[in-house]
């Protein structure tokens, strides 16, 4: 995640960012979250499932697991743990593994599912929760700036192996998995001025630039001079005309079957 990803993903929890995950919950349940960041969403699992569940939430970026540590520690029923999903090493331990905008950044995302199915329990549930950023709008249309470096962005994506419409994968791949009950549903995330939390919401995109962006360039998807109009660009455009942002998300449900 880009550096200062924390400002925005406090902002996010169970209720609003991972509405399918929240409608399978209940007390006493053992859940993994996978690519937990700063904690936010995970500590609504830890309430979730109450002081009779568990939960543990990993992460590869040790600041931002840290930061999780230090906002959540309180909770007793919670723990996180610096780890990668690509030598998760659980296996049929927790009723429900859970990851949510995660797999995108993944050249191997289906290697990482079937990691996190090891880590269910037979008859467990895993809930994923992802992009695809072809789909995103704006409105109004954002300067062309932005668009150029949008372009760029999803370029330099597919060009290191990353999936731009992995939303629209997940099912398929699950399916591939050998999971069962597979349910797969749109979850928008939409922004408009006038919500609380608009202009944190939207500094997603001035973080990518700044950071991420640095990295597009020299990878030479885009130049430098260009990556510093989109971030003018994108800052004047949300100081005046910017309505609203909907990224496109889906969520998908599977289950693991029992053994024969």
């Amino acid at each position: 995640m880009p550096s200062g990803s924390e400002r925005f993903l406090d902002t996010r929890s169970l209720a609003t960012d991972h509405r399918r995950l929240a409608t399978v919950l209940s007390t006493g349940m053992s859940v993994l979250d996978v690519g937990c960041g700063s904690g936010a969403i995970t500590r609504g699992i830890a309430e979730a499932v109450g002081p009779s569940g568990t939960v543990v939430g990993i992460d590869i970026n040790s600041g931002l697991l840290s930061q999780a540590v230090a906002n959540h520690s309180g909770m007793p029923n919670l723990s996180f743990r610096v780890a990668d999903v690509a030598r998760l090493d659980y296996r049929d331990e927790f009723d429900v593994v859970t990851t949510a905008r995660v797999l995108q950044w993944l050249a191997d995302p289906l290697a990482a599912l079937g990691r996190m199915v090891g880590a269910l329990k037979p008859g467990g549930q895993i809930v994923v929760l992802d992009y695809s950023h072809t789909k995103a709008r704006w409105e109004p249309r954002p300067p062309q700036a932005f668009r150029l470096f949008y372009d760029a962005f999803l370029a330099w994506r597919e060009n290191v192996g990353m999936d731009n419409d992995i939303a629209d994968h997940l099912a398929g791949m699950l399916t591939s998995l050998g999971l069962i009950d597979v349910r797969a549903t749109e979850e928008l995330e939409l922004t408009t001025r006038g919500d609380a939390d608009f202009e944190t919401r939207m500094a997603l995109w001035p973080a990518v630039i700044a950071t991420r962006g640095h990295q597009i360039v020299a990878d030479g998807m885009i130049e430098e001079k260009d990556r510093a109009a989109a971030e003018a660009a994108f800052a004047e455009w949300l100081r005046g005309t910017a309505r609203s942002q909907c990224l496109y998300l889906v969520a998908v449900s599977a289950r693991k079957g029992q053994p024969a």
